[in-house]
């Protein structure tokens, strides 16, 4: 039928002939729709490539500066410090605290009484100290006298100048520690050892912030002069502890004490018998021990006391004159009387004895014949 015919919807089929809308080639991706995959890309590249870096950074780089934890064992040896196992012979000592950097180093170390050494915390090249390790040494340590304990046995060499800590019954010649002080400094004049009265010398080595450490010991050689006691006798050199029966006992040990100033003639003032005098002392300490010595004889007249009886051997200078029992024969005397110091005031006519002046004040011992 006729009329008018039908126009297409705009823009629907209006391509070349025999072309459907669906036969369309689409039109080409805008620039801009890719965008987000090629920056995802981008992005990947760049963490790779950053990864990369920082891995091969990791493998050349120097190690990081080692920083150590209260309680840790190290050693000092080398710089900077190693931490070792507490239990390992290296593990010399201990980390007792740590403190914020202070120079000098020490002064913020020497409020803790057993630390002995302190030491900057090590930092990477280019950082500021901050720490200040305090140290203390561990019982593994043989060298510090600070890690020594009563009960210990120590080597000493001058007066204190080195000490090293041995097993006790070794037989190397030392000392027993009786006790260890802390004294201001060395040398101690502060009455060093004043509270352990059975210390013979006392030894000091300057530790911390210039600290004195103070080692009160008593001889382990029991034949050592610093071992002797009352009754012992010595041998000619004044050196060796000996049975007061041998042929070489030649002075008996007849006061024993400790001090803090050197004595001076009369050094055995109260001991009428004294005849010989040993001290021992060291420019470290202040402690000063005193032996006074006597005769190893027992018979010597030196020893003699009211009612004693006395033989005189020879005549005039030479003259001998020794205790003996009262009834032996020989006894010609007998003492009625001793004077000290020596005044030689006896009765008129009583003959009497001279123990003269020196380590003693001497005394007068008057007599009488039976």
């Amino acid at each position: 039928m006729g009329g008018p015919a039908a126009t297409p919807a705009p823009g629907w089929g209006q391509g070349p002939p025999g072309i459907w809308p669906s036969d369309v080639p689409a039109e080409p991706e805008k620039s801009w729709a890719r965008k987000p995959l090629t920056w995802v890309a981008v992005a990947v590249a760049i963490v790779v490539a950053v990864a990369g870096s920082v891995a091969g950074y990791l493998v050349t780089r120097p190690d990081p500066v080692q920083r150590f934890a209260f309680n840790a064992c190290v050693s000092i040896t080398s710089n900077p410090p190693v931490e070792f196992d507490c239990a390992d012979p290296s593990a010399l000592y201990r980390i007792a605290a740590r403190e914020d950097v202070k120079y000098p180093l020490e002064s913020v170390c020497t409020k803790y009484p057993d630390v002995t050494k302190a030491i900057a915390e090590p930092v990477d090249a280019g950082e500021q100290v901050e720490t200040v390790l305090c140290l203390a040494p561990t019982r593994l340590n043989m060298n510090d006298p600070g890690a020594v304990q009563a009960g210990d046995c120590v080597d000493v060499k001058g007066a204190g100048d080195t000490i090293l800590r041995v097993p006790c019954g070794t037989g190397v010649f030392g000392a027993k520690v009786l006790a260890v002080e802390m004294h201001l400094a060395v040398p101690v004049t502060d009455k060093a050892c004043k509270n352990e009265t059975t210390a013979r010398q006392a030894y000091a080595q300057a530790s911390l912030g210039g600290r004195a450490i103070v080692l009160c010991v008593t001889a382990t050689d029991p034949t050592y002069l610093g071992s002797a006691v009352v009754g012992d006798c010595l041998d000619k050199n004044i050196q060796k502890i000996v049975a007061c029966t041998a042929p070489e006992a030649s002075k008996k040990v007849l006061k024993v004490s400790t001090g803090y100033q050197q004595p001076v003639r009369p050094q055995c003032p109260d001991v009428v018998a004294a005849s010989g005098f040993s001290m021992t002392t060291n420019d470290k300490t202040d402690l000063v021990l005193s032996i006074c010595l006597g005769p190893a004889d027992q018979s010597d007249a030196a020893y003699a006391k009211f009612g004693d009886c006395i033989a005189v051997d020879g005549t005039g200078t030479s003259a001998r004159t020794r205790r003996l029992d009262c009834g032996d024969p020989a006894a010609r005397f007998q003492v009625t009387d001793v004077h000290q110091p020596d005044d030689g005031k006896c009765p008129p006519g009583s003959p009497y004895i001279t123990i003269d002046a020196g380590i003693s004040l001497g005394a007068t011992v008057c007599v009488t014949r039976r």
